[in-house]
């Protein structure tokens, strides 16, 4: 959960570089001990989830990065993760052509980072059957 605060004294706060107007609510990513910010908290929401993407992929395809997470807020950072339960797959980034693939075999786990948006699109092939177990969650 994240929550909203409201600026319930009759000064500006400021709040990681922010001022808040007296009256004035912010939505955040971040829980603050409100006797130290001095703002009240009046709701739980938005809630914040690290996670932009989660499934169990059985066919092969391509996976679009989610450009927005749950808040609306722009993905940069994030990190892929890939376990396979079963079956063997080959993983490319952003193209068909680009190669080599990373090869995944039964009870393979693989994670990457990414510090700035350099994977757009995943594309997943294989030619047999597959269980793969794919998140993709915001750094």
């Amino acid at each position: 959960m994240s929550p909203t605060y409201k600026n319930v004294t009759s000064q500006k706060q400021v709040l990681n570089g922010k001022v808040i107007d007296p009256g004035q609510t912010i939505c955040t990513t971040a829980y603050y001990n409100e006797n130290e910010v001095k703002l009240l908290k009046i709701d739980d929401a938005p809630y914040f989830n690290s996670t932009i993407f989660s499934d169990i992929i059985t066919e092969k395809g391509t996976i679009k990065i989610p450009e927005r997470d749950n808040l609306g807020e722009k993905v940069v950072k994030y990190a892929i993760h890939f376990f396979l339960e079963r079956g063997r797959v080959m993983i490319r980034y952003n193209n068909i052509k680009n190669d080599p693939p990373l090869n995944l075999y039964e009870s393979a786990k693989w994670n990457i980072r990414c510090f700035e948006r350099t994977i757009d699109t995943i594309i997943i092939d294989s030619n047999e059957n597959f269980v793969l177990n794919m998140i993709i969650e915001r750094i």
